[in-house]
């Protein structure tokens, strides 16, 4: 890990094209979900905050598992988000 500051700047960067993504998907994809796309972007503001705060909190000594596992999370959510983006375009 190289510092926090560049993780939390990579996970808003991430976050942000995925909402970015949603939203065009919600404005010019004929027959989108627009009630669902709103809700996704509800829980990628939610993920960005939770993501960016988990950043900060990590034990002494621990941090090597704790980033493992952070990232398993958060690749987890990315997937999750991903899935649901694809499902609002049929």
């Amino acid at each position: 890990m190289a510092s926090r500051r560049k993780l939390k700047r990579d996970v808003g960067y991430v976050i942000g094209d995925l909402f970015t993504e949603c939203l065009i998907t919600k404005e010019f994809v004929p027959g989108a979900d627009k009630a669902a796309a709103d809700d996704l972007m509800v829980d990628l503001l939610k993920m960005d905050n939770e993501f960016i705060t988990r950043i900060s909190h990590t034990q002494p000594g621990e941090a090597k598992q704790y980033y493992r596992a952070y990232y398993k999370d958060f690749n987890a959510a990315l997937q999750n988000i991903a899935n649901k983006l694809n499902s609002l375009k049929k």
